[in-house]
């Protein structure tokens, strides 16, 4: 049922915003030298834990409908699809000629599109594996070569998930096949984390990550899409700010320093809304300059609305970012949480869209144009993480995307240019 704010109520939150609108608070996350660390951030309770980034190579999304596979690229795991044989050719692996080989990163926008996945072709295939309709299982199909920080190489191969269970079995061994393992992972045991995660150089699971409910956002270092002077995209390694999966933040700029007008632009919850483009070096003075009349306004784990300005980056001597938060928005117990439930990547878009976060959901997905005409209707089936649509048809212009279930309806819109 939907739930409406009476007047009454909307009129003493307002009040209390008065009360609360002066006060901003001065914070740092300190990541170490060499960015070694990773840093999970609550807006209302500070720093909820700081981790080592180099005590895990590869994880697993532990939602029970998802086939997400990450790799450590932030620490310098590299992942390739091994292109000489499917995983029928596990004993006669070889790395000859890798150094040609394109490596995979994973995606710097939605947490579960890991480097396992980046050969998926959508619903049933996921990159690692296909999703079989009768027993539900993901099973793999393909071989891979990770080659570690040190320089070391392993085969993996990505055998299964059982998907009812959410255990996911796979093996990797020396490219040789010497010290084989297999390796059995329950991620029901670690349900209250976004992944559970995997050291094939110690051979063990590593309990790293906070509970998913107890941060905002992470201070990390990871692999993003940049793009030279000439305009031409490749990956680099980065140090930004990634958001949990259920956080919504948009950005401003120029904006003037007392700017507070969160809501004039919708909330987005891909994972580098704040990203790392919020400061720049300049070779000159040989250090980082932090982007001017910039803010960004983060919707919390509590629904609460922070307005969130970087304020120093200290770089690789001690990986410290200081930074000013505010409250601007309070949420109520009865409100409903304003952020949308699934996301909509890139938007505007222009020849491919991503409909993501839509893994718990159940129902269907249509957009309407402006005239209010159908022009994509599509079942999400149990399972699904995302859909894949090419827009390249679709008249330049303002669309209407829902998502129809049982339980809600939400809806988003999308700008195809």
């Amino acid at each position: 049922m939907k739930k409406y704010l009476s007047l009454s109520f909307l009129i003493i939150c307002a009040l209390s915003m008065n009360t609360i609108k002066a006060q901003t608070v001065s914070d740092t996350a300190i990541m170490g030298p060499g960015y070694a660390n990773d840093v999970y951030y609550s807006f209302e309770n500070g720093v909820v834990k700081t981790d080592p980034r180099s005590n895990w190579d590869i994880a697993f999304y532990t939602s029970v409908w998802s086939a997400g596979v990450i790799a450590n690229d932030g620490n310098g795991v590299l992942i390739y699809t091994y292109p000489n044989a499917d995983t029928s050719g596990w004993n006669s692996v070889s790395i000859t000629g890798i150094d040609t080989w394109t490596p995979m990163y994973n995606s710097d926008t939605i947490w579960e599109d890991g480097a396992f996945n980046r050969n998926s072709l959508g619903h049933p295939d996921y990159g690692w594996g296909v999703y079989n309709m009768i027993s539900h299982d993901v099973v793999g199909d393909s071989l891979y070569i990770v080659q570690l920080p040190n320089g070391s190489h392993k085969k993996l191969w990505l055998q299964r998930k059982n998907s009812v269970a959410n255990t996911f079995y796979f093996k990797y061994a020396n490219i040789d096949g010497s010290n084989e393992m297999n390796v059995v992972l329950n991620a029901n045991d670690y349900s209250t984390k976004l992944f559970v995660y995997y050291s094939l150089m110690i051979g063990q699971v590593v309990d790293r990550e906070p509970a998913k409910d107890s941060w905002d956002i992470n201070f990390s270092r990871y692999m993003a899409i940049v793009y030279d002077l000439e305009g031409n995209p490749s990956y680099y390694p980065v140090v930004g700010i990634l958001q949990n999966t259920s956080i919504g933040a948009n950005r401003f700029q120029p904006v003037n320093e007392d700017f507070e007008d969160w809501t004039a632009a919708p909330f987005e919850l891909y994972k580098t809304r704040i990203g790392h483009n919020w400061k720049t070096f300049d070779m000159n003075s040989f250090s980082w300059l932090i982007e001017e009349n910039l803010a960004y306004f983060v919707q919390t784990q509590e629904g609460n609305v922070y307005k969130f300005v970087p304020t120093y980056f200290g770089g690789t001597a001690n990986g410290k970012t200081g930074f000013n938060k505010k409250v601007v928005s309070l949420v109520g117990s009865n409100e409903i949480n304003p952020t949308n439930s699934f996301v909509l990547y890139p938007n505007p878009a222009g020849s491919n869209l991503t409909i993501a976060g839509i893994e718990h959901q159940s129902g269907n997905i249509i957009i309407y144009d402006q005239l209010g005409k159908q022009v994509f209707h599509q079942i999400i089936i149990p399972g699904q993480s995302h859909v894949n649509l090419d827009v390249s048809g679709f008249a330049k212009g303002l669309y209407v995307v829902r998502l129809i279930s049982e339980q809600n309806e939400t809806v988003q819109k999308l700008m195809v240019q």
